[in-house]
């Protein structure tokens, strides 16, 4: 198993059919990697759960999930502040029926840092959001589109496994890939769910573009 397979593997949680695409670059790419003090200023926390919202004012962001979708654990921060690979990741779940998928919204916050200055996009992110879960068994359906999440503008991929169907929006800022996954029964069910989570973005701190 590869890099890329082992760090998906390890960030994927047992009872929810979803895949955390965070795509580590091979070392001898380090030359091509930002400055030390570019990668210096990565000092991200955590973040914490208020109410039914996470808040994390080092990204610059809060989310509130869907009515129905629960925070099970608190959130992970995976790497070490003020170097790369540096991860932030949380989830929200809702079980359903039995036979039926786990709806889940999954996010998590990338460091660009860690990937040669040509991949950076947030096409280049989908490519290799694509590559990582084909390995996992996810077919992408359709071309990488536009998406919408409260008003802020995300590339979208679609991908289905099985009977689980899954959305991805994909945003990459100045600094770090905002990440967002949504899975269900259908399209429709991810749709709902997408249009239900209430996003806030300070752009300025973010560093991301309208």
């Amino acid at each position: 198993m590869d890099q890329l397979s082992r760090r998906l593997s390890g960030m994927r949680r047992v009872a929810v059919l979803f895949v955390i695409a965070s795509v580590a670059v091979s070392q001898h790419d380090s030359a091509l990697l930002a400055s030390s003090a570019s990668v210096a200023a990565l000092q991200w926390a955590k973040g914490f759960i208020e109410g039914r919202t996470y808040k994390n004012p080092s990204l610059g962001i809060e989310f509130t999930p869907a009515p129905g979708l629960e925070f099970g654990d608190v959130p992970e921060l995976k790497g070490k502040p003020g170097a790369v690979p540096l991860i932030v990741t949380i989830t929200a779940t809702r079980s359903g029926h039995p036979f039926e998928p786990t709806e889940v919204m999954a996010f998590y916050a990338d460091a660009l840092a860690y990937y040669p200055p040509g991949q950076r996009s947030s096409d280049s992110y989908v490519r290799k959001v694509i590559t990582a879960n084909k390995k996992e068994g996810f077919e992408p359906l359709r071309e990488s589109s536009e998406g919408q999440l409260s008003r802020v503008v995300f590339a979208r991929q679609d991908f289905v496994k099985g009977p689980v169907y899954e959305e991805v929006l994909v945003k990459t800022c100045k600094a770090e890939a905002l990440v967002f996954i949504f899975t269900g029964a259908s399209r429709d069910e991810t749709s709902k769910l997408i249009a239900a989570t209430r996003l806030k973005l300070d752009f300025a701190r973010s560093g991301c573009s309208r």
